[in-house]
């Protein structure tokens, strides 16, 4: 398992997927010790896999993109919550969570902290819990940090929708162990997700994490990105195009079908 872990960590997927592209990369938190006690997570500044996944997906990004940080909510306050992307409208988030101020506790030992400025989203896993982010408008783009996540056996999955459907349910980040049992090279760390579209694709986002319903994971959620398709750089195939491009394969190999039985 310590091998596949830190494969992961160096791992930066940036592979389509329909027609989205996925950015992201996970970085053990330094101060983790694997075979130390508990107390091994330390603040840390974004870095390593997780930030060059980060780099990458803000590389095809315009620079009026709007992050959301939670600095101007009250710690304690829970969901609904009205997110302002300004350019990309205004997001409601709502289910199971509450803004977190980063306290030494939250660090050493559980790992949990802040990206930018001193507050998170946090969300406990008891059994199953879910949250939800709704977009007023589509949007193309779609990133986040997530710090803290799996090391007690929790996962996290998120499905992007459109109207109503489902586009993709994704895994974030796979349950490596039993729930309940520590995982120390997940301590502390932080992994980067991003999603790009070549147009604007997606209205809601849904998080589900899962974890023991009597010892849950936590998970802490920090500088939440939404661009607007004209803020989006990326050579991401529009859907269009890409049906364009089927047909247009479909249509050169019965081309060369026929020319193969023809007499």
């Amino acid at each position: 398992m310590h091998a596949r872990l830190a494969l992961s960590g160096l791992f930066l997927l940036a592979a389509p997927l329909g027609a989205q592209t996925v950015y992201t990369g996970f970085t053990q938190n330094p101060g983790c010790v694997v075979n130390g006690p508990n107390m091994c997570a330390q603040k840390i500044a974004p870095q390593g896999a997780a930030l060059t996944a980060r780099n990458a997906f803000f590389g095809q990004l315009t620079n009026n993109v709007a992050t959301q940080n939670f600095e101007s909510f009250a710690p304690g306050l829970g969901a609904p919550l009205a997110l302002d992307f300004g350019f990309a409208g205004i997001a409601t988030l709502t289910g199971a969570g509450n803004i977190e101020a980063e306290d030494p506790v939250d660090i050493i030992p559980f790992g949990r902290m802040a990206i930018s400025g001193s507050q998170y989203y946090q969300t406990r896993a008891a059994g199953v819990a879910n949250f939800s982010i709704v977009f007023s408008q589509q949007v193309a783009g779609f990133g986040f940090y997530g710090i803290d996540f799996g090391d007690i056996g929790g996962s996290v999955g998120l499905d992007l929708f459109s109207g109503g459907s489902m586009l993709s349910s994704l895994v974030i980040q796979p349950q490596v162990a039993p729930s309940g049992t520590f995982v120390p090279e997940l301590n502390g760390g932080m992994r980067f997700w991003g999603v790009l579209f070549g147009s604007n694709a997606i209205d809601r986002v849904d998080f589900t994490l899962t974890g023991l319903p009597d010892d849950a994971d936590v998970f802490a959620f920090d500088d939440l990105t939404v661009a607007d398709a004209s803020q989006v750089q990326s050579t991401v195939p529009e859907p269009a195009t890409l049906a364009l491009m089927g047909v247009g394969l479909l249509g050169v190999l019965a081309v060369r079908r026929r020319r193969v039985i023809r007499p």
